[in-house]
Formats: structure tokens, C-alpha cells, sequence
């Protein structure tokens, strides 16, 4: 949903904070749900997001915070503009509710990112998690790029 400036999705997944958080910060599990990558685990990292050809660009990243299996902040320039994302896992009942929060967002990419927030968290990361979408297909290109043949663009 938007809310003011902000992008929020929240989902329950009947898995544990560490199967979530694993695919929040392994490339190949971000590339089988989320977009091709050059993700590192670490603060202060830079990174690459390639949501080609929705965006001309790759997006250019970085960690800004990490607390696993917890917290995850990181930083997304979107049309030059930068943004910030925030994943924050909550253990709920021998599951976890995630939330998402994607801040500083140009007017005319909120309804975008809102639609693509959504369609990620309830269909591309449950199919990872539930075991329906093998990151094990993932492979890198020459730029580094970690790619799933399962990333669908405009979602």
C-alpha cells in the first residue's frame, strides 16, 4: 500500500526468520525471487539491483544496515533519486511476518513499486520459500550479475 511518501507491504510466510532472512541476502535466492544481482551480505557493501527493461539501469545500492536475522536497510538509487528499503522480520507463531518499507519514492514510481512489492512478496518469494523455485538454477554472467531463469520483469 502507499502511505504518504512510503511503500509498505507486510506478509505472515510459515517459516522460520532465518529460512526469510537467508532469502533476503543470498544472491541466488534474491535472483529466483526479486531480480538479477550482485548482492553482498554485508554493511556498506554496494550492490546492483537489474530490473531490465522495466528501468533503463540497473539500480545502484547499498547495504546500510544489517541486524540478521532482523533487520536489513539498505539504500536504492531509483531514477536518480535515492530511496531507502527496509526489511524488517518479526517470529510469529513458528513463522515470520515480513515488512517491507520503501521510502523516498519519485510520485509516478509509487504505484509501480506498490504493485511490484506485492506480486513479489505474495507469489515470487513464497514460491522460494515453499520450495517451489529452486535458487540452485541461478547462474552468474560476465558483469557478475547473479540471474534465475524464474525472474518475470513489471511485477
Amino acid at each position: 500500500m502507499i502511505d504518504g511518501t512510503r511503500v509498505v507491504h507486510e506478509v505472515r510466510y510459515p517459516h522460520p526468520p532465518e529460512r526469510v532472512w537467508r532469502a533476503l541476502t543470498d544472491p541466488t535466492e534474491l535472483s529466483a525471487w526479486l531480480m538479477p544481482n550482485d548482492f553482498t551480505a554485508e554493511e556498506g557493501a554496494r550492490f546492483r539491483l537489474d530490473a531490465r527493461p522495466d528501468h533503463l539501469e540497473p539500480f545502484d545500492c547499498e547495504v546500510l544496515e544489517m541486524d540478521p536475522p532482523r533487520r536489513l536497510r539498505t539504500r536504492w538509487v531509483v531514477g536518480g533519486e535515492p530511496t531507502t528499503v527496509t526489511f524488517e522480520l518479526r517470529a510469529d507463531d513458528g513463522g515470520t511476518v515480513l515488512r517491507v518499507e520503501h521510502e523516498g519514492l519519485p510520485p509516478s514510481e509509487r504505484p509501480k513499486f506498490d504493485g511490484g512489492w506485492g506480486a513479489k512478496f505474495t507469489i515470487d518469494l513464497r514460491d522460494v520459500l515453499d520450495g517451489g523455485r529452486d535458487p540452485a538454477a541461478a547462474t552468474r554472467d560476465a558483469t557478475g550479475l547473479t540471474h534465475h531463469p524464474a525472474y518475470v520483469s513489471s511485477r
